[in-house]
């Protein structure tokens, strides 16, 4: 991560939004410029929606681009401009993160119409019946009759600022339970999980962490994940560090960690995190940085790509070994084909150790059947003697 990125979030918190500007497009890695410069767009949405929307269009990569376009259209609906932010939700390329960004948008105006208690026309919003298209299905709590939405519904008061949703007028509403139950209502569950991807849009991480303490797995590992990516994206990594520690699985975050925990030289961390991402792929790079930095220790290696077998782990260390051997040969580097020929040792070893382990089982079955039939034997020859001595 480029450090610049807690310089922007730092100056963003300060309202020095224009200086942030200037600081994110100096970042030369192309996904941590893009990073910075969604917040700084997120920023300007409220003094400036304009500029606001020109620097999230030059974002470059497309999944953080639609990232900045969903939680600009919900902040533009928080303001009222729903017209604007139904026009940015479209924007968005992927149809999973558009159909989230317009259901956003579809529950705050909602909200806003049945804390009006009454009916406002379509006009009135700035809004076209074309723009009622996009929004549906709309949610429970209003309705569209000719140009005129109308409210149908109350406010579900949950607890904080975000948490509430609109109910059909007639429903009882309940008390929040101790632990939500999902699947007993499709709808109820559908806008809980919006809501849930609201507070990550905007990065509530006290709110992410509440959920967590009440929800079952594997929900709970993924809200754990993203509160402690928020974290890791804001610098504090002992912060995500500690958060990552109560998740059974994380699987993006525990590895980014351990990559840094690995060029730290912490590797008592990398013990901890590594159980907790599943990823052979992400396995495999981790050991060759860890290779590249200190002699590896058979158990970490162990911890890491956390093989069914010893013949399967010697199979990896030699995979791997073989992929630095070539990167060598291209690069000519004499330290990188010294490691890989320690690695490639390494996994001769523990395979020799497996085969001669194999070996001495079976030579013990062999000797211990062979025993049994003698006994047997004996024991028939005895059998039989006595039966002639009769």
């Amino acid at each position: 991560m480029d450090e610049r990125l807690i310089d922007v979030r730092s100056l963003i918190d300060k309202g020095q939004v224009e200086t942030a500007l200037l600081l994110a497009e100096s970042i030369k890695e192309p996904y941590w410029r893009d990073y910075a410069l969604k917040w700084v767009a997120e920023a300007y949405s409220k003094k400036d929606p304009e500029m606001a929307l020109k620097i999230a269009e030059v974002i470059s990569t497309e999944s953080l681009r639609d990232e900045a376009f969903a939680s600009l259209s919900y902040l533009f609906s928080r303001e009222g401009n729903f017209k604007l932010a139904i026009e940015v939700a479209k924007k968005i390329r992927s149809e999973f993160t558009r159909k989230k960004a317009l259901r956003a948008v579809a529950t705050v105006l909602a909200k806003a119409i049945v804390e009006r208690g009454a009916e406002v026309s379509l006009s009135e919003l700035g809004l076209d019946e074309s723009d009622v298209e996009a929004l549906k299905p709309l949610p429970g709590g209003i309705s569209l009759k000719g140009n005129k939405l109308m409210p149908g519904g109350e406010i579900l008061k949950i607890k904080g600022e975000f948490r509430n949703e609109v109910i059909p007028l007639g429903e009882v509403p309940k008390k929040v339970p101790e632990k939500p139950a999902f699947g007993v209502e499709l709808r109820q569950a559908s806008y809980f999980l919006d809501y849930l991807h609201l507070i990550r849009e905007l990065a509530k991480v006290d709110e992410l962490e509440y959920w967590a303490g009440l929800v079952e797995e594997p929900l709970r590992s993924e809200l754990i994940e993203s509160a402690g990516m928020i974290y890791f994206d804001a610098g504090l990594v002992g912060r995500a560090f500690e958060a990552v520690k109560s998740a059974e699985v994380a699987e993006n975050l525990a590895y980014l960690l351990a990559l840094r925990f690995v060029e730290r030289g912490e590797l008592e961390k990398v013990y901890v995190l590594s159980p907790k991402f599943r990823d052979p792929v992400k396995s495999l790079v981790l050991l060759r940085e860890l290779a590249m930095r200190t002699p590896l220790d058979r158990k970490l290696v162990e911890v890491i790509l956390k093989p069914r077998s010893e013949y399967l782990l010697a199979r990896l260390l030699k995979f791997l070994a073989f992929e630095m051997l070539g990167e060598a040969k291209k690069t000519g580097s004499e330290e990188l084909l010294r490691k890989s020929r320690k690695i490639f040792e390494m996994g001769v070893k523990i395979q020799r150790e497996f085969e001669d382990r194999l070996l001495y089982q079976s030579s013990s079955s062999s000797q211990s059947s062979s025993s049994h039939s003698s006994s047997q034997s004996s024991s028939s020859n005895s059998s039989s003697q006595s039966s002639s001595s009769r």
